[in-house]
């Protein structure tokens, strides 16, 4: 591997570190609040998020302008986090089978609630 990228990556890696179990965790999950707290449906919450960030991505990588609040830089290291965060989600609630959301009385009230008369 080229050795500027390997370092990129190691740095980075090490950038999402600090921000995730650093500044951002003691923003987010102080007073008690859990992080499965901010995703009652876990897989989609996630998805939604990663969404939401590569569509910011998008708009700022085609503007001329610099960004106000989050850089560029920003938005990739939190997908980073958003991704990283999924996995051990999508990990925790694999031993157990069943995600919020998910279990069979569960995706049948979902699916009445989706239909349109």
């Amino acid at each position: 591997m080229n050795s500027e990228i390997e370092f990129r990556i190691k740095k980075v890696t090490e950038d999402c570190d600090n921000i995730l179990f650093g500044t951002k965790d003691e923003d987010y999950n102080s007073f008690g609040v859990d992080i499965l707290d901010y995703y009652p449906f876990p897989v989609e919450g996630i998805m939604h998020d990663i969404n939401r960030k590569t569509k910011r991505l998008l708009s700022l990588l085609g503007s001329s302008t610099t960004p106000n609040n989050e850089s560029i830089e920003d938005n990739f290291r939190d997908l980073i986090n958003y991704s990283r965060i999924g996995y051990a989600i999508y990990k925790h609630f694999e031993v157990n089978k069943e995600m919020p959301g998910h279990t069979p009385d569960e995706k049948k009230k979902n699916r009445k609630k989706k239909k349109i008369k």
